[in-house]
């Protein structure tokens, strides 16, 4: 396979398309022996298992595969479409899925005949617009909270199941170099991400940023930092980060997902997982994570080549190896009960998979909007430039 880098950059404004054919041709006649795709996995080399499984599905289909990997995906994907070079095949981060359907850029599944039908419904309702689904997941993640099993019982405190142990178990594990409690802030999607537990599990809602509800989940982040419980540079840490922190010993808990096992594995970290709680107890909702394979508008021919590789990419045998490499939870029913019966620390992950929800189910394509919003917010209430309530204020005043 071919690995090639794109100049990534920013299209201001929002862009319809009308796409016939902005796929490149090549091939002979109708027949499409190779096609481009376009991920965001820059750290994923021609070694890794996301090679792996692009060249299992280049033998199986005979079709070959030019990659194209780019941090700035969305940017650069909105660029080639206004100047009619996008790729025959892309991999959306979910949320991204509506904002790019609703343009045209992407085609449905009733349209391309991709088949998906054996995914979960919750996972599929992550990448569907205007009643349509679009493409097909190739794994799933959400986020819980992580917790150093030793530190917690040096402080004689069990993980907590409400909002007030939550905060008794940050103030008591705090202690010298180590914070109770780590989470990203940092400025963008990853911020709003590792938020969205708490805004619902305060009984708040994407819909009205500056409620009271939300307030006062920003404000449990805002006092920790405040406090010395978090660290400031929670602000311009990502979620590797965060892991980071946790698996050096100097935060005793960490908000985090699926795709973080492996390496705490590997650290050998006492651990353990339990559902970030809500407000009064039980479980918080937890925002699904995970991306989709999605189908670019083209002629007919590409089309149906893409659909074919498509399909290949998320036969649940070709996922195996991906779903087991980055953590992830299959997005078959029966193949993720398999994950959690032959690995017992799954088992929670899978049981909040099938109960995740899907960040754009309220806003659709209006969901990256407000996300960047409340990211801002964030941002401005952890460093002290604004007050939680004038945060929101401000950010739900934005989208408006």
């Amino acid at each position: 396979m071919k690995h090639t880098r794109i100049a990534a950059g920013l299209l201001a404004g929002s862009v319809a398309f009308t796409l016939a054919a902005c796929s490149p041709s090549n091939g002979g006649g109708d027949e499409v022996t190779s096609l481009t795709i376009w991920d965001y996995f820059t750290h994923l080399d021609s070694e890794s298992h996301l090679a792996r499984l692009y060249e299992a599905c280049e033998e199986e289909t005979g079709i070959s595969i030019e990659r194209t990997a780019d941090a700035a995906l969305a940017d650069s994907l909105l660029q080639a479409a206004s100047g009619g070079s996008t790729p025959d095949l892309v991999i959306l981060d979910n949320p991204n899925v509506a904002e790019f359907a609703e343009t045209g850029l992407l085609v449905s599944n009733a349209d391309s005949g991709l088949d998906v039908g054996e995914q979960r419904e919750n996972i599929l309702a992550a990448a569907q617009s205007g009643g349509e689904e679009y493409g097909g997941s190739i794994g799933s993640n959400t986020l819980a909270l992580f917790y150093n099993t030793e530190m917690l019982a040096a402080a004689g405190v069990e993980p907590p199941t409400n909002w007030d142990e939550f905060k008794a178990a940050v103030a008591a594990t705090t202690v010298g170099d180590v914070y109770g409690i780590a989470f990203s802030a940092i400025a963008g999607e990853e911020a709003s991400f590792q938020f969205e537990p708490f805004l619902w599990g305060a009984g708040g809602s994407l819909e009205d940023l500056s409620s009271p509800e939300a307030v006062e989940a920003l404000t449990l982040w805002t006092d920790w930092v405040a406090n010395g419980q978090a660290s400031q540079s929670n602000l311009s840490a990502n979620q590797q980060d965060i892991r980071d922190q946790f698996a050096s010993g100097n935060a005793a808990m960490m908000i985090n997902g699926t795709w973080q096992l492996n390496a705490l594995n590997e650290s050998g970290i006492p651990y353990a997982v339990v559902p970030i709680p809500a407000i009064d107890g039980g479980p918080a909702p937890s925002p699904l994570g995970g991306e989709f394979i999605q189908i670019v508008a083209g002629d007919e021919a590409r089309v149906a080549a893409s659909t074919e590789f498509a399909q290949c990419l998320i036969e649940p045998s070709n996922l195996g190896e991906w779903i087991a490499a980055q953590s992830y939870v299959s997005p078959y029913p029966a193949e993720s009960d398999k994950q959690a019966a032959e690995n017992e620390a799954l088992v929670p992950w899978v049981d909040a998979i099938a109960v995740a929800e899907g960040r754009t189910a309220d806003l659709g394509s209006a969901y990256p909007t407000v996300s960047r919003a409340l990211s801002t917010a964030i941002q401005e209430a952890l460093s002290g430039v604004k007050s939680p309530s004038e945060a929101l204020e401000a950010a739900q005043a934005s989208v408006e």
